[in-house]
């Protein structure tokens, strides 16, 4: 009998908006895979073709209420109702606003492991209510789960100071290169290395606007690719979009191979967070491009592992003095792409980190 997995917190899979979602889907076919009967819960009113499976993983849609504030909640207390009639032997719970349910969850009498995000309670988007009641959870995870999971070494010290339990460090991992379709440079109007590129979500700690007004003082005409969007927060995209500059290219949300063929073949990738964690996007700009130039966060520094380039946090002279520099310095950034791709085989592939789950989940 294949011990079954069920997956709740997130909006689902296939993955369609962050970095949870990509590696639940990561994760959970790797799991299915190797022997687990794997359920994941999706969020109704993010997906109009719901489908029953994905690459052997289950898919279960469950309603919730569409609001910035409650459409995660909502969710997942639907989920954990859920849960109460159905078999499970593992549970994973993504997202520290979701320990909160934890302690009901301890009435399955089947393993939790908690996957705590980074700072989310620091996020711009969260007023103070939402601040508290975010901060608060972590004690849910720290005390109530099996295991919690954190996915950067900093936020493991400090939740093992703040809590004296001992969290589980697990990174995310990073798309593997794959063939690269030419025709979406055509699509875009691009050409290869001839543009730089950021990849996240519209939100204020993303530093969008500080980026684009860095790259406005280049004098270049290499262009500005900007993957990403907000569906909750139109006065901020259109605060971003609000530019007469030709140069920068808005694809909306972008995806799959046309996403990571745009990563592939840019001359590099670029950041101007105020806020992270692991970033996701960082690791596949590492892995499928090998530069990047982002702020000097220490959880940025810590995925670098000394490799590519960073800017002091905030400092848009800096920026965009370094980005000038930077899209003159072919050559340099060449050499200096394969020895990023080996720290990521070192420490960042999506088979060693379903491994780690695993461990906390013996078949």
């Amino acid at each position: 009998m294949k011990k079954k997995v069920v997956i709740i917190g997130s909006r689902g899979i296939p993955a369609s908006y962050g970095g949870f979602e990509t590696a639940i889907e990561e994760t959970a076919v790797r799991f299915a895979e190797q022997g687990y009967d794997v359920e994941v819960h999706c969020r109704s009113n993010h997906y109009k073709n719901r489908i029953r499976e994905f690459r052997g993983v289950r898919l279960r849609y469950l309603p919730s209420l569409k609001h910035k504030t409650f459409d995660t909640i909502t969710h997942t207390a639907m989920s954990v109702f859920v849960l109460f009639f159905t078999k499970a032997d593992y549970v994973m719970i993504y997202g520290v606003g979701n320990s909160i349910f934890i302690p009901f969850l301890r009435f399955l009498n089947v393993p939790i492991i908690a996957c705590v995000d980074g700072a989310d309670w620091d996020r711009a988007k969260w007023n103070l209510f939402a601040k508290w009641f975010l901060r608060m959870n972590r004690r849910f995870a720290a005390y109530f789960s099996d295991y919690y999971v954190v996915d950067n070494e900093l936020l493991a010290s400090d939740y093992q100071k703040r809590f004296n339990v001992k969290p589980v460090y697990i990174p995310y991992g990073t798309a593997e290169s794959k063939p690269f379709d030419p025709q979406v440079l055509l699509k875009y109007g691009l050409k290869e290395r001839d543009y730089i590129i950021f990849v996240g979500r519209f939100v204020k700690e993303k530093g969008v606007d500080l980026l684009i007004r860095a790259y406005k003082q280049c004098p270049t005409e290499m262009k500005l690719v900007i993957i990403g969007d907000n569906d909750l927060d139109k006065t901020y995209v259109d605060l971003i979009r609000a530019t007469d500059d030709r140069r920068i290219i808005f694809t909306g949300f972008v995806y799959g191979a046309e996403y990571e063929s745009l990563l592939q073949k840019a001359l590099f990738y670029v950041s101007a967070s105020f806020l992270e964690g692991t970033s996701p996007s960082l690791l596949n700009a590492m892995a499928l491009n090998g530069f990047a130039l982002v702020s000097d966060l220490p959880e940025n520094k810590e995925v670098l592992k000394g490799s590519c380039a960073t800017f002091e946090t905030g400092n848009e002279r800096e920026l965009a003095e370094k980005l000038t520099y930077y899209v003159k310095a072919g050559p340099l950034i060449e050499q200096e792409r394969s020895r990023t791709k080996a720290i990521v085989k070192t420490y960042f592939t999506w088979d060693q980190i379903t491994n780690s789950y695993k461990r906390l989940m013996p078949l």
